[in-house]
């Protein structure tokens, strides 16, 4: 494999029409995870990719692994438990606001072990690619985690997301298990609101040197739709978003914009072009209902980034 991440999937419920859920005739299932967002980001560009993680023995579970294999993504690392499948509901209102409410807790994936990981394929792989998120499950995801990155092998690279949801856990209870955890990180993709909860401010050149002390050669901050920083292969530079999108629906932008980096690292890409790709993937994202399903083909991308202005209308 190129690229296994260890990560908990759910089913996401939409509510149609857009607005408050009170007022909902119906709700469309999604399917929806940090990890496998990224995945299948991945597998679309042509990357061989593989997915650890638990669902529970019920159709929601069928469900999540029907649309992920079908994004070619190897699913056979998964495990499947007397546990139930997450689920969660995302509020979108017509001015593009999202908000979740979780069903998450004891869920199969929130009860994984090292024994639940294979360590085999993860050792096998170029990248393994995890987040915050599955620190934040529970104490048992998050001792797994630090077991699996001190068992891996050291051409393996670890790419890491903190993905911080505070309603999952507190600013106090993430910045401390994330900052004992960086050490084991060879590249960091945190968003500017991240740095804050990380180092209590936003001064960008400072927390690159920062997370540098930490032990992580390579950090990638994001600044939305005003591009992302870097400091990479000892380079410090920044990039403007090439295309500014209309968002329709933000959840998964972060996670594309980590498939375009990875997919840099495993074509050992100079770091200002990956990080050019990866803001047009973070933003394009964005303009599709779903984590992952506007994900674009390789030759989307090249069709789009360098063009003059976004044509409208293919004869």
């Amino acid at each position: 494999m190129d690229v296994v991440a260890i990560g908990e999937s759910m089913v996401a419920l939409v509510n149609k029409p857009a607005g408050y859920i009170r007022h909902a005739d119906g709700f469309k299932p999604f399917v929806a995870g940090a990890e496998t967002n990224t995945l299948i980001g991945l597998s679309r560009l042509g990357h061989k990719t593989a997915w650890i993680s638990a669902l529970g023995k019920d159709e929601l579970g069928e469900f999540i692994l029907h649309k992920v294999r079908a994004e070619q993504v190897d699913t056979a690392s998964v495990s499947t438990t007397g546990d139930r499948t997450g689920v969660f509901f995302k509020q979108i209102s017509p001015d593009g606001a999202v908000d979740v409410t979780y069903y998450r807790e004891n869920s199969a994936a929130s009860r994984m072990t090292l024994d639940d990981i294979d360590m085999d394929k993860i050792n096998g792989a170029k990248v393994l690619y995890i987040t915050g998120i599955t620190l934040s499950l529970s104490g048992q995801t998050k001792e797994m985690l630090f077991n699996v990155v001190e068992a891996l092998n050291e051409d393996v690279k670890v790419v890491f997301d903190p993905n911080i949801r505070l309603k999952m856990w507190t600013e106090a209870e993430a910045r401390k298990a994330i900052l004992e955890f960086l050490p084991h990180v060879d590249y960091l993709i945190a968003g500017k609101q991240e740095v804050d909860i990380l180092l209590g401010h936003q001064d960008f050149d400072a927390a690159m040197d920062k997370f540098k002390r930490f032990g992580c050669a390579n950090i990638i901050i994001k600044l939305g739709r005003e591009g992302a920083l870097y400091d990479m292969e000892g380079v410090r530079g920044r990039v403007e978003n090439p295309k500014r999108f209309e968002e329709i629906d933000p959840v998964g932008a972060g996670d594309a914009f980590a498939a375009g980096v990875v997919s840099g690292i495993l074509e050992d890409r100079e770091p200002e072009g990956m990080i050019r790709t990866a803001c047009f993937l973070g933003g394009y994202i964005t303009q599709f209902i779903g984590d992952y399903q506007g994900f674009p083909s390789r030759g989307t991308i090249e069709a789009m980034i360098d063009a003059d202005e976004d044509e409208k209308v293919k004869r």
